[in-house]
């Protein structure tokens, strides 16, 4: 029984020796020995050691990140947005018989985006104006009779309403024959083509994905706590990931609710100057300067109490 024992005693010191050693190759301590110094009785006595930290209960602090890098409680996390974006969608069913633009390229306003086969409503359009044509003659004829006193009034309001019903159905494709063009809002740039030229649509499909080649915007999200602080036309700078710089911001509005999850408020901000190397979904880090704070409601000076008359 105690041969047992002195087996096992020695299978688990072994393990522990095993352990300490792989941990002191990863923290660079000197490793555990099964041996140590020798008594006079002939057994062998361990040396203490001090335990690796990984074997040892206090924490071991990591290192202190510092420099321009290091999180600063005025940092905040932004994005940029563009001035103005749209997905262009088909307001009439057809089929496309031109699509100049493609993924990248630039565009003027008014410039031709999307045309489509216009054959069909340019004469519904024609055949409007025809009808037109004719109850207009129609009610000048029932207008010659009436001075006659050959029919009655109400033939010739009759005439009049046909004649406004050709009219607001010339309107009426009119109106769908411009839909056959569609042209840009404002100059920018083609996120993405989402048609093809010969392909068929139905109202409501979308043709493109476009965005201003104004100057982008910057959206942040800042915790709540900073309203305390932060106010509009306050000044900051912005460094963008993509390209390494950093511009100058100011900004602009505050979001007027607050996340009740997250504790956070969104802000927009503008940009200050033409830099030419942004695009939109661009982000980067927006840090404000404890300095450029507006200066808090100074304290009261403490007045000296009145001492009373000596008795």
């Amino acid at each position: 029984m105690r041969a047992r024992r002195m087996v096992a005693g020695a299978a688990v010191a072994a393990a522990l020796v095993t352990m300490a050693t792989l941990a002191a190759a990863q923290t660079g301590l000197p490793p555990l020995s099964a041996g140590g110094a020798s008594s006079g009785g002939g057994e062998t006595t361990a040396a203490p050691r001090q335990l690796p930290p990984i074997l040892s209960a206090a924490p071991v602090p990591g290192p202190v990140k510092t420099g321009p890098d290091a999180p600063s409680p005025e940092a905040a996390r932004g994005v940029l947005e563009p001035a103005a974006e749209a997905v262009i969608s088909a307001e009439i069913a057809g089929r496309i018989v031109d699509l100049p633009v493609t993924e990248g390229a630039d565009f003027a306003k008014g410039a031709l985006l999307v045309r489509f086969d216009c054959t069909l409503y340019e004469a519904q359009l024609a055949q409007a104006r025809a009808q037109a044509a004719g109850a207009k003659a129609a009610l000048d004829n029932a207008r010659s009779l009436a001075k006659l006193q050959s029919i009655g009034v109400l033939d010739v309001q009759l005439a009049e309403a046909k004649l406004a019903e050709a009219s607001a159905a010339i309107r009426l494709s009119s109106a769908t024959v411009e839909r056959c063009r569609i042209e840009a809002p404002y100059a920018g740039r083609v996120v993405r083509r989402l048609a093809q030229p010969a392909e068929g649509v139905a109202a409501g499909d979308d043709l493109l994905a476009i965005v201003s080649d104004g100057l982008p915007r910057i959206r942040l999200i800042v915790p709540s706590t900073w309203l305390a602080w932060l106010v509009p036309d306050m000044p900051f700078d912005f460094a963008v990931d993509e390209t390494g710089g950093t511009v100058k911001a100011q900004v602009t509005a505050i979001g007027a609710r607050v996340d009740q999850v997250s504790q956070t408020v969104p802000v927009l901000a503008a940009i200050q100057g033409r830099p030419g190397d942004l695009l939109p979904g661009m982000s980067g880090t927006a840090r404000f300067d404890p300095a450029a704070r507006p200066a808090g409601p100074a304290e009261p000076v403490p007045q000296a109490k009145p001492q009373g008359t000596p008795k």
